[in-house]
């Protein structure tokens, strides 16, 4: 009862990590980032149940009791960098959506094949700790210092990686990065200030809760590859607009020559051009429109602005920044309806799409001549 007491917020931080698994294991669906969760998911559950095993085992003498301390603090220790490298190919798959780099990179677990010759070279020279024989008592060694240090640079180098790349994502998926390495810092310090607060292993559990509840179950109001809202959500907000009787008006989008770009270049480049068309849309209108996918490539922001030109020529600028030269040239035609009162969701929309191809004619006529 005493070691209960003493290693509750493992057990709470346990029962959480079954219900993700089990949510995990449920799902028909399986993709490699779930894969990656569930790694990290058994990972860190054999951490949670070692931490407390390697104070139990501590000073205890029965046949059988050091080799139990000494592998348990092993593992205790070489889990660490394996989880953070988990958490690593997670993140990096997130932002480049492609398995062969992961495992290009062993799944960043260079950190850990390290920190496994440090503890191979433990058994003859103290590095990181040691068992007394006798008393069957745990010491730290004199350079259990580097371990913290493995952590901390592998935690620093995720920090710098999302911040490096953070175009590729979402505001709500860099902070939620941000938080795979913050959790885990906190709780390795605190544990650092005192060794009988077990925060360490339980600070990812917050972080894996985190990321599954929000990166790993899709929103019914978001788009799954643009990450703009969807249809569902335009409809809902339009239909509040209009009720409140509040000024807006509509702008419709559709890329062009896209079915070109598709079968020229394959799906793979054309979804790319999708995600970032959509998060430059989502940028020229921040703050004054609510930019939607609507479906395929015809994309539409609710703008409470009379003077749209300006994020127009903002979109146009930043497509044209992009290094992808299909992208930096991506040709799109738009239609824009100021709503009046009156008007149904249905004749605002089509008279915004009649204009957007009346626009994408002109376009074409151009490029005949």
């Amino acid at each position: 009862m005493e070691y209960l007491v003493q290693f509750q917020i493992n057990v709470y931080a346990l029962t959480i990590l079954l219900v993700i698994f089990l949510y995990v294991q449920g799902s028909k669906i399986m993709t490699f980032s779930r894969r990656l969760i569930k790694l990290v998911l058994i990972t860190t559950t054999i951490a949670i149940i070692d931490e407390p095993l390697t104070w139990i085992f501590d000073r205890m003498m029965f046949p059988g009791a050091y080799f139990l301390e000494y592998s348990t603090n092993f593992i205790l220790i070489l889990i660490g960098p394996v989880i953070g490298g988990l958490l690593m190919s997670y993140v990096d798959y997130r932002l480049f959506r492609d398995p062969h780099r992961i495992n290009s990179r062993f799944y960043y677990q260079h950190a850990s094949l390290l920190t496994l010759g440090l503890l191979l070279l433990n058994f003859y020279q103290p590095v990181y700790f040691s068992i007394n024989r006798e008393t069957n008592g745990f010491s730290s060694g004199d350079y259990k210092w580097i371990h913290y240090v493995l952590l901390g640079l592998l935690y620093i180098y995720m920090l710098i990686f999302v911040s490096v790349n953070q175009k590729k994502a979402t505001h709500k998926e860099i902070l939620l990065y941000f938080l795979c390495f913050l959790f885990p810092v906190a709780g390795m310090l605190v544990q650092l200030l005192d060794s009988k607060l077990h925060f360490s292993w339980t600070s990812i559990v917050l972080g894996l809760l985190a990321i599954y509840i929000f990166l790993e179950t899709t929103s019914s109001d978001q788009d799954y590859l643009t990450k703009l809202y969807n249809r569902r959500s335009f409809e809902t907000h339009l239909q509040y607009l209009m009720q409140g009787k509040k000024p807006f008006g509509l702008v419709v989008f559709d890329l062009n020559f896209f079915k070109e770009i598709n079968d020229q270049h394959g799906h793979k480049m054309g979804d790319e051009i999708l995600v970032n068309f959509a998060r430059d849309l989502k940028q020229s209108f921040a703050g004054t429109g609510l930019a939607v996918r609507l479906g395929g490539d015809e994309f539409a922001v609710i703008v409470q602005s009379d003077d749209i030109e300006k994020q127009i020529s903002q979109l146009s600028k930043l497509l044209n920044e992009n290094s992808n030269a299909l992208i930096s040239n991506l040709s799109y035609s738009y239609g824009y309806q100021e709503f009046v009162n009156g008007m149904s969701a249905d004749t605002l929309y089509s008279s915004a799409d009649h204009k957007m191809y009346r626009h994408k004619q002109q376009l074409k006529s151009i490029v005949a001549k």
